[in-house]
């Protein structure tokens, strides 16, 4: 063999063994990150899972906890002669909240139930917690007061005398089997399954496993059975010591995944856990099949790498074509990617037409309310929707996330507007079974011929779309509407805005609020309007999103508070009578740490008393605001009373409200508006009765007819606000409806 031969096969050799030994690194470097991230998807949806079962017993839990401790209340000096009456009337409750009975112990042990039973329960450890002040939920127990031997939970809360000692332990006992319904969120196929257990260990629910029974520990009678186990034991054991979140695995009979999740119940005195476990085996199911797909793909490789270096070029072209693939494809719809949809523009038959820049507006709260994997499903559905709607001159891509750009020949505005709304149909249909609201989408539309370059004409269409967002009624906008002329009158608006407010340009506005029972004015809300030199209004919907965009919207805040200050005491001190007036607070204004401070101040200097001010707050105005709460409890504790404005127009509404910072829930009209509708009367009594039992005052706003009033009447909502009693006024003429 020549030199030249051996160095010709040494070089093939070197090709072939480097090619083998990089395919062989890639695929075992691709199933290692296959397997990580399914893991992680993995975690993830068991955290989802934990946290829907973790809001779910709380508020279970929650819901007897207020009924237990509101009864408490009068309980106060019983006696052995007078607690069996007084038990007796708890009876009807029984049925209601499906609890077995309510009991109340005396100091000395001796307790008296619903059910006319007496025993001894001094034993019992939850008697023994109430007896020193605190309240609990005890463990799972076979029912003391009767022959049944059913297991129950008790939850139990002190009563105090006017010394502050304990004269005696409420409780309510419920069927433990009760708790099942709590577990029922189905995952994996139903190959999850789920446990609660309290900072002992015991277990109190368990839910499609035998390996967890009742009454068991999880960690002495389940897990230390296997010694696989010890490190996990110790990590849980950290877990609950911490009372934080955790993800790990375990061996139940097989090994598994787990997600265990703190739940903070009776106002902070108990915490139980809920741990979600799903078998390896169900990511094996996943992995494996895709493992051995790229094992087999690899013994191809080699097969042909052994062929000739010939067959090496051949699959190095291949690769090359996979990258082009994936240069021009996008991962999640597995269509054309901005990049491809630029190439396409450029090859296109049709020399002009409609160039339509599409997002989803509130898109976020899919993957709030439903998950990311629901909202990325969202997003392929739409994409096919694009692609059934296209015929073969049009083309579309997807930018990021709810984000598309399609091409449209349409020659006439009208049939283009016809087709947009046709698609705006499809995506309807497609999001309405999510019960998310406000889910729509938004075109921004720019006509370009073949001269144009594609960038400047998206960014037209792009920027047409943004300005949307100032424009809630509209749906889609033509560059050459907008529109330059308008943003140039936003550029001045926001410009002028300084001097503006400087100059007195800002009035304040009230619209009153009427008592459901009387019809009588109860207090009203202040509301701003900016009048030009010439007189005109400028409508609200005009400047506020824009000062609430650049940040300026807290300087308008700040005067509109210290303007209602100042005309509250003036008409205090011209023996006027007043009702509070409630000041909407926006998002900027909270991110000033000295925002608290600066009002109180305001007020102080203007010598009107706290209960005539209120402030109102938008649910989205929380968002980011770490300390919120804490900036609103300051303001309560002065006496200033906080409304929740716009309640129901948002998704996380009801767990904002268990943070207990608000006085007042304003209904939005867009349930208002569903009163005639048998589902949205349902939803509306039970908001209701939900504001109510936790103490809120309920204000209706948008009343416009006598029906949404009768239906607020028949409900004992507390007053109302709309335009069938009185539209927004200036203060004049509100001074006067007052006398």
């Amino acid at each position: 063999m020549t030199t030249l031969s051996k160095h010709i096969t040494q070089k093939t050799f070197a090709v072939v063994f480097s090619i083998f030994f990089i395919v062989v690194v890639v695929v075992l470097l691709g199933s290692y990150r296959m397997s990580t991230e399914l893991e992680k998807q993995l975690q993830q949806n068991l955290e989802d899972v934990a946290n829907q079962n973790s809001f779910a017993l709380y508020s279970k839990i929650e819901s007897h906890y207020l009924l237990l401790d509101a009864l408490s209340k009068d309980l106060h000096h019983q006696t052995p002669e007078t607690i069996g009456k007084t038990m007796h009337a708890f009876t009807n409750i029984l049925d209601t909240y499906h609890l077995k009975r309510f009991a109340y112990v005396f100091p000395n042990g001796s307790a008296y139930s619903t059910d006319g039973e007496t025993a001894d329960l001094s034993y019992r450890a939850f008697f023994q917690r109430g007896l020193i002040g605190k309240p609990t939920i005890s463990d799972v127990l076979h029912d003391a007061l009767d022959d049944s031997q059913e297991q129950v939970n008790v939850m139990t809360v002190p009563i105090f005398d006017e010394t502050g000692d304990v004269e005696g332990v409420f409780g309510l006992t419920f069927h433990t089997e009760s708790f099942n319904e709590v577990l029922q969120v189905d995952c994996f196929d139903g190959q999850g399954y789920s446990c609660v257990f309290n900072s002992e260990g015991n277990i109190m629910i368990a839910m499609g496993n035998d390996t967890l029974q009742l009454s068991q520990n999880i960690i002495t009678d389940v897990l230390s059975s296997d010694s696989r186990n010890a490190l996990s034991i110790n990590a849980l054991r950290r877990q609950i010591r911490a009372r934080q979140s955790g993800f790990g695995t375990i061996y139940l009979d097989e090994k598994s995944y787990y997600h265990c999740t703190p739940v903070p119940l009776m106002d902070g005195d108990v915490t139980w856990y809920i741990m979600t476990i799903v078998p390896a085996q169900v990511l094996d199911s996943r992995v494996i099949p895709l493992q051995r797909t790229l094992y087999t793909m690899t013994t191809l490789v080699i097969i042909l790498i052994l062929v000739g270096i010939g067959l090496v070029a051949l699959l190095a072209r291949e690769r090359a074509s996979m990258a082009l693939k994936y240069a021009y494809e996008d991962p999640l719809t597995q269509g054309a990617n901005f990049a491809k949809f630029s190439i396409n523009m450029k090859e296109r038959q049709s020399p002009s037409g409609y160039l339509v820049s599409m997002d989803i507006a509130n898109f976020s709260t899919i993957n709030i309310a439903a998950g990311k994997e629901t909202g990325n499903k969202v997003i392929c559905d739409i994409w096919n929707i694009l692609k059934t709607e296209l015929n073969n001159q049009e083309m579309a891509g997807h930018v990021r996330e709810d984000q598309y750009v399609f091409f449209l020949t349409d020659s006439e505005k009208s049939k283009l507007i016809e087709r947009l709304q046709h698609i705006s149909s499809h995506i309807h249909e497609l999001v309405k079974n999510l019960q998310v609201k406000g889910i729509h989408p938004r075109y921004g539309i720019y006509h370009m011929d073949k001269s144009e370059e594609l960038e400047d004409a998206y960014n037209k269409a792009k920027l047409t779309r943004e300005q949307l967002k100032l424009q809630r009624d509209h749906t889609y906008m033509f560059f050459d509407e907008m529109d330059m002329e308008r943003m140039q009158q936003d550029h001045l608006l926001e410009e002028r805005f300084d001097d503006a407010l400087a100059e007195g340009d800002f009035e304040v506005w009230y619209q009153p609020k009427y008592s459901v029972a009387s019809g009588e004015i109860v207090g009203s809300e202040a509301l701003v309007r900016w009048r030009r030199k010439n007189g005109d209004l400028i409508p609200p919907g005009r400047f506020i999103p824009l000062l609430e965009q650049n940040g300026t919207i807290a300087k308008l805040d700040e005067f509109m508070f210290r303007s209602v200050c100042e005309q509250q005491a003036k008409w205090l001190q011209e023996g006027k009578k007043i009702h509070p007036v409630s000041i909407n607070l926006s998002r900027a204004s909270l991110y000033y740490t000295d925002i608290v401070e600066k009002y109180l101040s305001i007020l102080q200097e203007s010598g009107v008393e706290s209960k005539y001010i209120q402030l109102e707050i938008t649910e989205s105005a929380l968002e980011g605001k770490v300390n919120i709460f804490g900036l609103l409890e300051q303001f309560r504790e002065k006496g200033i009373k906080i409304l929740m404005d716009d309640f129901g127009a948002g998704y996380s509404s009801l767990s904002t409200l268990s943070m207990k910072c608000f006085d007042t829930l304003k209904l939005d009209k867009s349930l208002v508006d569903h009163i005639g509708e048998s589902s949205g009367e349902t939803l509306l009594y039970h908001v209701i009765n939900m504001g109510q039992n936790l103490g809120l005052h309920i204000t209706a706003e948008g009343v416009e007819t006598n029906l949404q009033l009768d239906f607020l009447k028949v409900n004992k909502c507390d007053d109302i606000q709309g335009f069938l009693f009185a539209k927004p006024m200036p203060s004049s003429e509100f001074e006067a409806l007052l006398q």
